[in-house]
């Protein structure tokens, strides 16, 4: 799986208004040559990490790769 949303990187919410996030996570959708924008709240990164928990079987499985590269940064 080559998707990845770094937390590190948020963006505060400029001219906020009631009620909306204090701060997005900023990322880049992908399609074909297409390129967006996309921001996210804390709280849809907290939903799709409890889809994701409660759906394992939907989850891409790693690569030899992913899983080898896993194991030596865990070293």
């Amino acid at each position: 799986m080559r998707s990845k949303l770094d937390l590190s990187e948020r963006v505060p919410n400029k001219d906020r208004r009631f009620g909306a996030a204090l701060e997005y996570y900023p990322a880049q959708i992908v399609t074909g040559f297409l390129r967006r924008p996309a921001l996210f709240t804390p709280a849809q990164i907290s939903e799709a990490m409890r889809r994701a928990e409660e759906n394992p079987e939907d989850m891409p499985k790693p690569t030899h790769w992913e899983r080898l590269r896993a194991w030596l940064v865990a070293r």
